[in-house]
């Protein structure tokens, strides 16, 4: 008994292809806010070191600027390439900010373990509590 012909499959293939972005993709693609009042800008992403094996632990630190004072959190995106193949992370890895709320601008660091090898361009972009979305910063980090 077959479920699907061969124009079946194909439609199934296209429903999946239509929806998997629409599903996954807010989550990754927040479009930055305008620039004006209390919209925050981030800068200068680093990791020291830039070069980790498995399972150590870098830390990463950026500058921000916030006119609001009201930082929250920051979402991650991990790309790069592993094991010869392209890829992306299909949802941003959030970072509480909350003990940065009430400054206005300043150097956030933080810790960051990761447990697989592989080159990686990590995406940063912050969110306050009014919902503006900052500007996006890259780094690469090596994980061996």
């Amino acid at each position: 008994m077959r479920l699907f012909g061969p124009r079946g499959a194909h439609l199934l293939v296209l429903v999946w292809a239509l929806i998997l972005p629409a599903a996954c993709g807010p989550s990754v693609m927040r479009p930055a806010t305008p620039p004006g009042p209390g919209v925050p800008r981030v800068a200068n992403l680093r990791f020291e070191p830039d070069v980790i094996r498995v399972g150590e632990t870098t830390r990463m630190s950026f500058y921000f600027e916030v006119g609001s004072a009201d930082i929250q959190e920051a979402f991650l995106i991990d790309r790069g390439i592993r094991e010869f193949q392209f890829y992306q992370d299909l949802q941003a890895t959030s970072i509480d900010l909350r003990r940065y709320d009430g400054l206005v601008a300043g150097t956030a660091e933080i810790p960051l373990r990761l447990a697989s090898e592989g080159i990686r361009w990590m995406e940063l972009y912050v969110v306050t509590r009014q919902g503006h979305t900052s500007n996006r910063v890259t780094a690469r980090l090596t994980v061996r």
